[in-house]
């Protein structure tokens, strides 16, 4: 047998990788985080434990990927390629929280997991430094789109990383309200509202007007 190369153990380790957080995103929506194991993920991805552990540290590592790559690494790649099509600051805007919302729509049932996983913010430094790294680079990634519509001239002046992270936190409390009502929220109205309102207070045109 011909030994592998590097490039191909790293694509085979990129491969398993990946198999490990689709069989564990598929885990902690149907049984929720806290009822959920490792060897429930294993078992769901036709692996050993041993073969979890060689990839996570634990459990709380293991949902902290699943949760990095719903959220962030997949949404910025959709994004990205949705904001080579405009190019004014507003319909930026708007693709980044239409994108976020179907995103939503689409995952709706690794929610649950997802505000159990919360509530560990406050008590795992691990986790707590996960999400800080994770809401900063969502807070830029919009803050960068509000700060070019201000250096245009498109929107008012305002504080661009308060504001995306005003934007951030409006999603969530919509999950919030979601997992108590589901049909308190719809995800496109919701957003069709809450970006109307966010771009016409930003529009220099309105703001120069009061």
């Amino acid at each position: 047998m011909v030994p592998r190369t590097d490039e191909q153990n790293e694509q085979l380790r990129l491969e398993r990788r990946a198999q490990l957080l689709e069989a564990a995103q598929r885990v902690f929506a149907n049984k929720g985080f806290h009822a959920a194991n490792v060897a429930d993920v294993a078992a769901a991805a036709g692996v050993s434990q041993g073969t979890v552990y060689h990839y996570f540290d634990s459990k709380e590592d293991l949902l902290m990927a699943v949760y990095e790559a719903w959220e962030t690494e997949n949404l910025r790649q959709e994004i990205d390629a949705a904001l080579h099509a405009v190019s004014s600051a507003a319909a930026k805007l708007h693709l980044v929280a239409q994108a976020a919302a179907q995103r939503i729509t689409r995952s709706a049932a690794l929610l649950g997991a997802q505000v159990e996983f919360w509530s560990h913010i406050p008590r795992h430094p691990a986790i707590r430094k996960g999400f800080k790294r994770m809401f900063a680079q969502m807070a830029d990634d919009v803050a960068q789109i509000i700060q070019a519509g201000i250096d245009s001239g498109e929107f008012a002046q305002v504080d661009a990383t308060v504001l995306a992270r005003v934007l951030i936190a409006g999603f969530d409390g919509l999950v919030l309200q979601w997992l108590a009502d589901k049909k308190s929220v719809d995800w496109q109205a919701s957003i069709e509202t809450l970006t109307t309102v966010v771009l016409r207070g930003l529009s220099e045109k309105d703001h120069n007007r009061r």
